[in-house]
């Protein structure tokens, strides 16, 4: 009774008083990992997903690690987090006896509604040159089983990268659409949509099967309809009406190229209702390098299709160590003998095995001292024109000099044994090329056209994911960019919406990270139940061994005087997850909406409740859902600071 009495007191002081207005606060995170549990340190995280896998109440979460073991990781409730044995997981699929390697995003839902979390887990094929069957693990009972083939969604080809669950046939049954990069060399594994069937089944529609170079889609709410919203090359490549197989022509205004897309977040932004696109933009440069900050020993070289760097080589020298050690990872392509040392041209190199966190890479290792006269001089420059590293000791100079030259991707580290490096330099011919950085881009969408914005934070901006929300709970949604350049990590960043106009936090609020790794992903949870919306970001894996490692960074929200509001859809015609119902929030005599989408973007699935800040009012006035069938619920003076369960009817008979 008091809390119905106090529901009603504060209806009566807005009428009296007018809106209330959210309360002015800052937004503040602090580094949680350690004392969560979520400890293992510099891995591949490529991506997270976030469910409440064993519906207790508690966000638990899949972190995939790309090229090792995923971690499930159990919410316990109390702030820490399990890692959950991967006995739990049965068929976990494995190539050449090592378990799930080259993981990309997964999506999680009640795919059978039956009141537990299914998992669909996309991943790579090693850039096409394996056939490898994708995992589909169906909740019983706690116990994941892979069941991808009896059901249709192994994409034994596919160049898996982001799955989105939808119900594009609005039969009540989650369909599974799959995004799939372009193989090099065949059309095999396209970007498809999968029907679910009435058996549990899926089938591909042929309409839908698109050779694509997808990284992701997304759902969103225009023009009154949900969309669907597909990656590839020119942003947006594919919009539908969900639906319709037939895709919308695409008008920006004004005309332009949006391309070097890395992430977008999909949000109402600016308070109209409708949904918006916040495009993050990214080109990768031609080659990266970094001397290791920690001791100057180590040079490491990224560099990514040869042929397009100036005159087709690398090329570099340095003082300092007078021996020198050559680790060349990427031996799929370079071999032992593509490595020709001094004017003699010797190649001393061979094949070695490097364990790093449990797993044993192959290498090619070359140990190389100036004091040997089989190292001095490099060999002839007429001589050099076959793919290969040349590399010689100049003695008249006191310098290594080395020239990488060929068609194939390099990825390698020259390590010092007894002298830091000194005097890095190019020969004038391109070596350092930067990574790109564009301005990050509005999306509106008005009159079947999408209006473009520059959010004028300039064009050095280098990040690679980006999650949304409402992080101060003042009723406007924030966004967070993790952020990186080539092989060096960069601060991340915070843009608080205030008025519709973003701002720049100083030192992201906390959350800036440490620059150790390289820039990754991150997904938005409320992962302690407290209202206030906490970050995870998985640093690493956009590149390939030894240079994809990062760390976690589990970003608790410190809070604040405003309150909020969970929603929580339990659909009964309709899907019983509610992916693709809008709810619309009043609160204070101002409207919010959210589209239950699924919580995707690249490599990322983030909480799927849907978390309004509700400002300074502790209640809110109505709350309306329009659920895919066409049913609407309405709810009144719901009160804040809780999350209520909305149901299309009360009566369903579906867990």
């Amino acid at each position: 009774m008091s809390n119905i009495l106090s529901v009603v007191f504060v209806c009566l002081i807005a009428l009296v008083f007018g809106t209330i207005q959210p309360a002015n606060a800052d937004i503040a995170f602090k580094d949680k990992t350690v004392s969560a549990g979520l400890t293992n340190f510099l891995y591949g995280g490529y991506g997270s997903s976030w469910v409440d896998y064993n519906s207790d109440g508690w966000l638990d979460v899949w972190i995939s690690n790309h090229m090792y073991r995923p971690n499930l990781y159990i919410n316990n409730g109390n702030g820490t987090f399990s890692d959950k044995p991967i006995q739990s997981w049965l068929g976990i699929p494995s190539w050449q006896g090592i378990p799930f390697i080259d993981a990309h995003g997964g999506a999680w839902a009640d795919f059978d509604n039956d009141g537990d979390q299914d998992f669909a887990l996309l991943a790579g094929v090693l850039a096409g040159t394996v056939e490898r069957d994708k995992p589909f693990y169906v909740n019983s009972g706690g116990i994941l089983i892979d069941e991808a083939a009896t059901r249709g969604l192994n994409d034994t080809f596919g160049r898996g990268r982001t799955p989105l669950w939808l119900d594009w046939n609005n039969d009540g049954l989650l369909d599974l659409y799959m995004a799939n990069f372009r193989r090099p060399n065949d059309a095999f594994g396209p970007t498809r949509l999968m029907l679910q069937q009435s058996n549990g089944n899926f089938v591909e529609l042929p309409e839908m099967i698109q050779d694509l170079k997808s990284f992701f889609a997304q759902l969103a709410y225009f023009d009154s309809a949900v969309h669907l919203v597909v990656s590839g090359g020119p942003y947006p490549k594919k919009v539908f009406q969900v639906g319709n197989p037939v895709s919308l022509p695409i008008f920006l205004e004004p005309a332009m190229d949006v391309t070097d897309v890395e992430d977008v977040a999909v949000a109402d932004f600016d308070g109209d209702l409708s949904d918006d696109l916040l495009v993050l933009r990214l080109q990768s440069g031609l080659s990266s390098w970094v001397l290791n900050s920690n001791t100057h020993r180590e040079i490491i070289v990224d560099a990514h299709d040869l042929s397009k760097i100036a005159k087709g080589s690398l090329n570099f020298s340095f003082e300092g160590p007078s021996r020198l050690v050559i680790r060349v990872y990427d031996n799929t392509y370079w071999t032992p003998e593509m490595i020709h040392v001094g004017a003699s041209n010797s190649t001393p190199a061979q094949y070695a095995y490097e364990v790093i966190n449990a797993r044993q890479w192959k290498l090619i290792e070359l140990t190389l001292d100036a004091t040997d006269p089989a190292v001095h001089g490099i060999l002839s420059k007429v001589l050099r024109t076959t793919p290969g590293i040349y590399i010689g000791w100049k003695p008249d100079t006191g310098k290594w000099q080395i020239e990488i030259y060929g068609t194939l991707d390099f990825r390698a580290k020259f390590v010092s044994a007894d002298a830091e490096f000194a005097n890095v330099t190019s020969d004038g011919r391109e070596f350092w090329t930067k990574v790109i950085g564009h301005a990050p881009l509005m999306l509106s969408r008005r009159d079947g056209k999408f209006y473009v914005t520059d959010l004028g934070l300039g064009e050095a901006i280098t990040c690679t994911s980006i999650a949304a929300g409402d992080f101060d709970n003042d009723m406007d949604i924030d966004a967070y960019l993790s952020c990186g350049a080539g092989l060096r990590n960069k601060p991340n960043i915070l843009l608080e919406n205030i008025d519709g106009a973003f701002v720049q936090v100083p030192n992201a609020g906390g959350a800036s990270t440490q620059k150790l790794g390289t820039g990754g992903r991150v997904s938005v949870a409320d992962y302690d139940n407290d209202g206030y919306l906490d970050l995870l970001v998985t640093d690493g894996g956009e590149h390939e061994f030894p240079f994809h490692f990062g760390r976690r960074y589990l970003l608790h929200n410190m809070g604040g005087g405003n309150h909020w509001l969970k929603i929580n859809l339990r659909g009964c015609q309709s899907n019983r997850d509610g992916i693709g119902a809008r709810v619309i929030v009043q609160a204070g005599g101002r409207q919010q909406a959210r589209l239950k989408a699924g919580g995707i973007h690249n490599g990322v699935q983030d909480d799927r409740r849907l978390h309004f800040g509700l400002g300074q009012n502790i209640v809110a006035e109505s709350v309306t859902v329009e659920w895919p069938s066409g049913e609407r619920s309405n709810r009144t003076n719901l009160a804040a600071d809780q999350t209520h369960i909305i149901r299309e009817n009360s009566n369903c008979p579906r867990p």
